[in-house]
């Protein structure tokens, strides 16, 4: 045995420990009562591809060819001596590892509502006919010197992103489509909800196993010892880096109401799936560019599978589908000319386009026809009773689970009573709030109309009945001291009625309806500065949202608070206000003085700063004060609005 060899067989049991990642990861992102489930398919899908792929799919895959579609001779390894007494079971020991890590794959994607045997039988028809006849086209000319169809048409894939992980992904993607979401993933508007997960630490174990023994997957591909391995290594870990960047940053500025948690996780796998078919070909940066494109393109497809409907429990069709389409497509616009094989970068990205189709007609096809066969013979699903149970138990008899199970539904039951409790209480000190709301906006409008209707209409009959007399002594005692004093009565009785008229405005601000809450707001502050001297500067810097009627009188009587609190106890000279938008759909009131400020922790909220958290609550916002003594104070309000 020479070097190369036992190269190729360290780098296969690199790929052998990946069967501990994909436990470790899909454990770690699963309910802990189908955890035992998971597991022992693994074990199980294992055994089944061990078998069946080396009596079976090695010939059809490295066989001789017949016509160029499937190979034979190989059956139950019979001959394989001959071929190359040398390198025949090395050979088969590595390919069988590849093989593993393709079926163990699909049977994560449909955890936690499938039956095991459907799996089983799957395992039987993915490791010895869809795998290995996809993987003859490409590959069959590694083992013996012959003709592979999309080989000699120039299709690329160094270590299987399509050949292994496209086929494997999409073969998934039929599986999720015939199985169905797992009970209560969609809400009833469609929108997916949180199952919950066992053990995030263990999937980021499984991640770095996977990590790890992806080292073996490439670098054993190279098939020999030699310069090219530290190259193939580390364009793997590059890819994998920056494969977490691109879905974190993806994540930040395009995903709403998803964690930066899935983004790691998918994007360090999707970064090295992608890798897989270039990893000997690209350079360093190249590896760090498909790592990060395929990171950005695992969360987007992700999302869309979301949209769709389809639930995939460890994310593969988004991982190894999309994220293995997206390595073979880039491979062509990014591999050095020395590797296009004579061809112009135009046909070969035609040709990986291709080679990515033919994957995906082959391996979703055939997928689809084969979950609906034994769906349609044996049932691929558990029953609603016995997913809500768990397959620890059902599958397993799961004596432990069994424990969980009642300790958990008879936990759930009580908290569903003390929760239904609580949610009644705070329904009726919410009814009672927006109704004392309510109480107080009735009572500022009858105060309005009557000081209208009476103070008013009598101040306006008090002033034309003093200009009167005002002018009749003018004409008859134009020098008597008494005409100056009742010309001063009727200038205050005007000032009176305009400041009547401004307590109006503050008590039913019919500007609201006919302009309103910006316009509102800025006659507002210029009543307020003519009347206390205050400089006040008015920015309105994003649109303003289009609120309803009872939102927009909220906000205004927030606002109208806020500048009432300052004018009685900052002792400011200046007031900024400035509204402005805000990420996910928030609208951000901030209004700032240049006076004493206070000590939060020291003083206790009065009746105007618990009106305005109230109203603030209502609306479903937030406030938020800074303040020191002697620098000011700023009031931040938060609050949600609909597009």
């Amino acid at each position: 045995m020479n070097i190369n060899h036992l190269w190729i067989i360290v780098c296969a049991s690199f790929v052998f420990f990946m069967q501990a990642g994909f436990v470790c990861y899909e454990v770690g992102f699963i309910q802990s009562k189908n955890v035992i489930s998971v597991a022992i398919e693994n074990i199980l899908t294992l055994v089944i591809t061990t078998l069946v792929y080396c009596f079976l799919g090695f010939a059809l895959m490295f066989g001789p060819t017949h016509l160029g579609i499937f190979g034979g001779n190989y059956w139950f390894l019979s001959q394989l001596p001959l071929a190359d007494p040398s390198l025949g079971y090395v050979f088969v020991f590595f390919e069988l590892m590849f093989a593993g890590t393709a079926v163990t794959i699909v049977s994560g994607s449909m955890s936690e509502r499938t039956r095991l045997l459907p799996l089983l039988i799957a395992a039987v028809f993915l490791a010895g006919f869809i795998y290995p006849l996809f993987g003859h086209w490409v590959w069959g000319d590694l083992f013996l010197s012959q003709p592979a169809w999309l080989k000699q048409l120039g299709f690329l894939d160094f270590a299987g992103a399509t050949v292994v992980h496209g086929t494997a992904g999409w073969v998934s993607l039929a599986g999720i489509i015939m199985v169905g979401a797992r009970k209560d993933r969609f809400d009833a508007t469609g929108k997916i909800t949180k199952l919950g997960r066992s053990n995030i630490p263990f999937a980021a174990l499984g991640t770095f196993i996977l990590w790890f023994s992806w080292f073996g997957f490439n670098g054993g591909s190279l098939m020999e010892f030699n310069d090219r391995v530290g190259l193939i290594l580390l364009n793997t870990n590059f890819s994998a880096a920056s494969g977490v960047v691109g879905a974190i940053l993806t994540n930040h500025f395009f995903v709403k109401d998803h964690s930066y948690l899935e983004a790691i996780f998918a994007g360090a796998l999707g970064g090295l799936v992608a890798i897989t078919a270039g990893s000997n070909y690209l350079e360093p940066m190249d590896a760090v560019m498909v790592g990060f494109i395929s990171g950005s393109v695992v969360v987007f497809s992700g999302l869309w599978l979301e949209k769709l409907g389809l639930d995939d429990a460890v994310g593969a069709v988004s991982i190894h589908g999309f994220g293995g389409a997206t390595g073979t497509i880039l491979l062509a616009f990014l591999a050095p000319s020395e590797f296009l094989n004579g061809q112009t970068r135009l046909v070969k990205i035609l040709v990986q386009l291709t080679g990515v189709s033919v994957n995906f007609l082959w391996a979703f096809g055939l997928g689809l026809l084969m979950f609906y066969l034994i769906n349609k013979t044996l049932g691929l699903r558990v029953s609603e009773e016995e997913e809500e149970k768990g397959l620890n138990i059902v599958e397993f008899a799961d004596l432990y689970s069994w424990q969980d199970y009642l300790k958990m539904t008879h936990y759930e039951s009580l908290t569903q009573d003390l929760s239904g409790t609580i949610q009644v209480q705070n329904q009726l000190l919410q009814k009672q709030a927006k109704l004392l709301v309510e109480t107080q906006e009735q009572e500022r409008v009858k105060l309005a109309r009557d000081l209208h209707d009476g103070v008013g209409q009598s101040l306006a009959a008090l002033k034309l009945q003093l200009g009167m007399i005002a002018q009749k002594i003018k004409l008859e005692h134009p020098n008597s001291q008494l005409s100056g004093q009742v010309e001063s009565t009727v200038s205050l009785t005007t000032e009176t009625i305009e400041e009547i008229r401004g307590v109006l405005f503050n008590l039913k601000p019919s500007l609201l309806q006919d302009k309103g809450l910006a316009a509102s707001v800025e006659v507002l502050l210029k009543n307020l500065e003519k009347a206390s001297g205050i400089r006040f500067k008015y920015n309105l810097l994003a649109k303003m949202p289009i609120w309803e009627d009872a939102e927009s009188l909220n906000l205004y009587r927030v606002i109208q608070e806020c500048l009432t609190n300052i004018l009685k106890h900052a002792q400011a000279t200046e007031i900024v206000v400035n509204f402005s938008k805000l990420r996910s759909n928030r609208y951000l009131f901030q209004i700032t003085d240049n006076g004493q400020g206070f000590n939060v922790h020291e003083v206790q909220a009065g009746l105007g700063l618990s009106s305005i958290q109230e109203r603030l609550k209502m609306l479903d916002g937030k406030l938020k004060i800074f303040t020191e003594e002697g620098k000011g104070t700023t009031l931040m309000m938060e609050v949600p609005y609909d597009n």
